[in-house]
């Protein structure tokens, strides 16, 4: 959850990284990334202003877009973060895939998670199967994405492990 306010809701279409242009309205719209938490916050947080440890998937999905445009994420890793752990649907008796009835798809959306943990859990997966090294692992994708989750972490989060 977002500690020091709202946070607005950008789109992405484009396959690549986007940077924000010195002086336009969307760079400036950015600067709440570096604010510190506010006044009715107890002060003693470092680092930043998002508690990814408790952050629901309908906020993510909101800050995931708004990181990808300022550059922070591409495309993929915006994708893995608001896929991450999200039921596809369910399967049926037979076998077959059903998706999710909107109460359920809701009900998830409002659940709070640990994307810190979900991160550090698919990076932990991976060198399991000893495929750290291997680039089309997606372990350097979640160790980027650990790494600004981090940065943007309340408590200034975990130490990735690589």
């Amino acid at each position: 959850m977002r500690i020091d306010g709202s946070t607005p809701s950008y789109s992405a279409f484009s396959t690549q990284k986007k940077s924000a242009a010195a002086g336009s309205a969307f760079a400036a719209s950015l600067d709440d990334f570096d604010q510190p938490v506010g006044e009715d916050t107890s002060g003693d947080e470092e680092g930043g202003s998002y508690d990814f440890s408790h952050m629901t998937p309908a906020e993510m999905r909101d800050l995931s877009t708004d990181l990808y445009d300022s550059g922070d994420l591409d495309l993929a890793q915006v994708l893995q973060l608001q896929l991450s752990g999200r039921p596809f649907g369910k399967i049926a008796a037979d076998g077959t895939l059903l998706p999710l009835s909107e109460a359920e798809s809701s009900a998830y959306d409002s659940t709070s998670q640990d994307f810190i943990g979900i991160a550090s859990n698919a990076m932990d997966e991976i060198e399991s199967q000893g495929r750290a090294a291997d680039p089309a692992s997606g372990y350097q994708s979640w160790q980027g994405i650990l790494s600004v989750l981090n940065s943007l972490q309340v408590n200034g989060g975990v130490e990735d492990e690589a």
